[in-house]
């Protein structure tokens, strides 16, 4: 088999995995377990960004990570020094782990984490679907010399996809299936500083605009997101992950 034929056949069976794995229980975690079993890589990682301040419904994470390094990872705060998810969700292309930053606490994590027995090298995909809502579908590999680079300029293109079809799958799952309406970025901008206790008038100096149009776009997204007011409509795009707080 070439290696064209080779990096179709992975891909196909990996969109078959996905597709069987929307009809099971926990759809994405079964699909980053077969694309790591598929490709033979060390592990595979889907995660939903979390916005900033306080969410309703806590972290979204599949991954084929150990759990005691997972739980590890939690402890020792690695959150708030992973370059992978710091520069991830600010990135718009896919990345190599090997153009991150590494500050002295990144690379103890990275001491860290490869004194765990799991691979150095990495590769992420940056999410972001048409409601703003971002995701990283990571992947992590062991393989010498330039081995790693190869395999992703073979594959990385089929990586995109398969992160976006896992990226839909996971909405579905959190959200259901009924599809929202788009929002314009002004809608989403008045709900977030209303949500931080701002008036129109506030907002209005702000955004610089009138208190006149602040009002216009909160209405128009308080009926979007079908609520009987302001303050339920904050309450519904805080759940839905579509604003800031």
């Amino acid at each position: 088999m070439g290696l064209s034929e080779e990096v179709s056949s992975r891909f196909e069976q990996a969109l078959a995995a996905i597709s069987a794995a929307e009809a099971q229980s926990d759809p994405v975690l079964q699909s980053v377990v077969a694309i790591r079993d598929i490709y033979g890589l060390a592990n595979v990682t889907y995660q939903l960004g979390q916005l900033p301040g306080a969410v309703v419904d806590g972290p979204y994470v599949k991954s084929t990570y150990p759990g005691e390094w997972l739980s590890r990872y939690l402890i020792k705060g690695y959150t708030r020094v992973d370059p992978v998810v710091l520069e991830g969700f600010e990135r718009v292309l896919p990345f190599d782990w090997r153009e991150l930053t590494l500050t002295p606490a990144a690379e103890e994590l990275f001491k860290d984490f490869q004194s765990h027995g799991l691979a150095a090298q990495g590769y992420s995909v940056p999410i972001i679907d048409k409601l703003g809502r971002r995701a990283l579908f990571s992947l992590n590999g062991r393989m010498e010399g330039d081995a790693w680079g190869d395999f992703i300029a073979a594959h990385g293109v089929d990586f995109a996809e398969m992160g976006h079809r896992l990226h839909a799958m996971a909405m579905e799952e959190i959200f259901g299936k009924s599809e929202l309406p788009r929002f314009a970025r002004r809608e989403l901008e008045c709900l977030t500083w209303a949500a931080q206790g701002k008036s129109a008038k506030e907002t209005a100096r702000i955004l610089n605009v009138s208190d006149a149009t602040v009002r216009d776009y909160l209405v128009s997204a308080r009926l979007k997101l079908r609520a009987d007011n302001i303050t339920s409509a904050i309450a519904k795009a805080v759940k839905l992950r579509l604003i800031n707080i």
